[in-house]
């Protein structure tokens, strides 16, 4: 394929060729002390969604090479949590050095507050070709009530 020079791909391939000439050691690189908030030392920080859907709350995480039975989710009132543990594939083991590196292998863990009041007893949690949804049934959601402010002289 010849290179033109308005093919944005071939001009972002040839600007990471110098980058990929060297094989890195990734444990160099990683500065944790500069992202204190993103995940406890040693450990990842597991990515997901949630969303509203009618009567329940549907969260979501994309955890691709994960065993399900490493993983744990435990809902505690309205405080979801789930750990596990990914594990590096054995064919890496063979590896020098590394070229590039972005994914996370090892312990990693999420918590979050939900954002409505839930059911705990009736979550479930599906595994399916890497993704884990976690559906959890809303409580009947309280009304509202109105709080009279006492005004109180000073």
């Amino acid at each position: 394929m010849a290179k033109e020079p308005d093919d944005i791909f071939s001009l972002i391939l040839e600007s990471q060729k110098a980058d990929r000439q060297t094989p890195i050691n990734i444990s160099s690189h990683r500065n944790e002390e500069a992202f204190p908030d993103w995940a406890p030392t040693g450990e990842g920080r597991l990515a997901i969604d949630v969303y509203d859907v009618v009567q329940e709350i549907l969260v979501v995480a994309p955890m691709a090479g994960v065993d399900p039975e490493t993983v744990d989710v435990h809902i505690h009132e309205d405080l979801l949590s789930i750990r596990g543990i990914r594990q590096k594939p054995a064919l890496t083991d063979m590896a020098s050095g590394q070229y590039h590196a972005e994914c996370y292998w090892g312990p990693f863990s999420r918590s979050i507050v939900l954002p409505a009041d839930v059911a705990s007893g009736g979550a479930v949690a599906e595994y399916t070709h890497g993704l884990l949804s976690i559906r959890i049934p809303k409580t009947k959601e309280s009304k509202g009530r109105t709080i009279p402010i006492e005004i109180v002289d000073e």
